[in-house]
């Protein structure tokens, strides 16, 4: 198992994402996120993403063009709000995983930069292998009864 990325550099208490902690050098702290914890179906066939249930209101209800920006690259994909559970479309993740080198625990924090019936835009923050959390957020997610294997709420 490796080190933390580079990617965490500090925390701070998340902006409208709830009552937990923030990854501090990305976000921007003033927009709406949500975060996952991948797992087994995440990363591997049939490669699914769907947004936890406390951010649908703050994304589109219908089918929109989604783009995903992670440093200077953007994957383009659809985002399926019109569905009963919605989601990212599964050919556009699978594309973002692989080129990222996605494993499962690994975490993904994904700001909600623009959101509309016309596009929704999301900038994610990757934290790769999520057993080596910052002691500050590993202390904060115990806190709450959870583990670094299951979900952070930010």
């Amino acid at each position: 198992m490796s080190a933390p990325s580079k990617e965490v550099c500090g925390m701070n208490e998340g902006k409208r994402g709830g009552d937990g902690v923030g990854v501090g050098c990305s976000l921007s702290g003033n927009k709406d996120f949500f975060d996952v914890i991948l797992s087994k179906t995440h990363v591997t066939s049939p490669r699914h993403l769907r947004p936890p249930s406390h951010i649908l209101p703050k994304l589109p209800d219908v089918k929109v063009p989604l783009v995903v920006r992670h440093g200077d690259k953007q994957w383009q994909m659809m985002y399926i709000g019109d569905e009963k559970r919605p989601r990212l479309e599964s050919g556009g993740w699978r594309r973002f995983v692989n080129d990222n080198d996605l494993k499962e625990g690994d975490a993904c924090v994904f700001e909600v930069m623009e959101s509309s019936t016309q596009i929704l835009r999301l900038d994610v923050v990757i934290i790769r292998n999520t057993m080596y959390l910052p002691p500050a957020l590993l202390s904060k997610i115990q806190s709450q009864g959870k583990t670094p294997e299951t979900a952070i709420e930010l």
